[in-house]
């Protein structure tokens, strides 16, 4: 397989960017900054991957930049409002993600090949080949209600590194996802001991975009707004995939989910 992962930064002054790339059994892992000057360089030589995740809010073409987005909605509740809960990317802080995540798209949707897409050409639709990871979901919908019985307050940037270190710790994740995912056992020993955030969240995206590649992530969404790409739903516990209909339901949600 054929992969990357970006982890979406957007700081003018730190490299905050996580890419993972995956070239069949090999793994190249780095942090850049925002321009695609810093970013390219961190790209093997002829890499053409299949799929690209990206940590950031992905917009399909021609969507209104302000819209509100399902997606984002459906997790905003209870039980995940205190689990794995998004921020609204249509104004404040994470609308200016959404544009970084835009631009991010369409710089490494130069990859996939043919000629450099514009912004507003970035390949975001249901089937790829450009998909929105979710990392703290991802790993949120994985854990047991008692899991979360340890977890602390909801804060930026911690809620994730604890769901990874409970999610990765003892290799479960390996026993969940390792044989269905099909990345490479490097893939699994570096899960297993990286430290740093935004490489973290990296190789989350890079098993996103696995599970999209084979067609059997978890798409949440719709064309009007957006999808989030999650685990496939025969590894979900059951509080979140009961949370979600809940979640649908309570807001008239008309949400694609597979």
């Amino acid at each position: 397989m054929k992969l990357i992962g970006v982890d979406v930064g957007f700081s003018e002054k730190r490299k905050t960017t996580g890419i993972a790339c995956l070239d069949d059994d090999k793994l190249y892992c780095s942090k850049a900054g925002t321009s695609w000057e810093s970013r390219k360089t961190l790209i093997p030589s002829g890499f053409q991957p299949k799929l690209i995740a990206l940590d950031g809010p992905l917009l399909p073409q021609g969507v209104d930049e302000l819209v509100h987005r399902q997606c984002e909605f459906a997790f905003i509740d209870a039980p995940f409002s205190s689990r794995c809960k998004p921020g609204l990317s249509h104004w404040g802080t994470g609308l200016k993600l959404r544009r970084a995540a835009e631009q991010a798209a369409a710089q490494f949707g130069q990859l996939l090949g043919g000629s450099f897409p514009s912004a507003a050409e970035t390949f975001v639709r249901r089937e790829g080949p450009i998909v929105e990871a979710f990392p703290n979901a991802f790993l949120g919908v994985l854990l047991s209600e008692e899991d979360f019985q340890f977890a602390p307050k909801p804060s930026r940037g911690k809620r994730f590194d604890w769901l990874y270190e409970r999610a990765v710790g003892n290799r479960r994740l390996e026993s969940i996802l390792a044989e269905s995912s099909g990345l490479p056992s490097e893939f699994w020993r570096r899960l297993n001991t990286e430290k740093d955030h935004d490489l973290r969240a990296s190789l989350i995206c890079l098993l996103t975009a696995a599970f999209a590649a084979k067609g059997t992530a978890s798409i949440i969404g719709e064309a009007e707004s957006g999808w989030f790409w999650l685990p496939p739903s025969s590894v979900w516990q059951s509080w979140a995939r009961d949370g979600l209909r809940s979640s649908a339901a309570k807001r008239g949600l008309n949400l694609a989910a597979t």
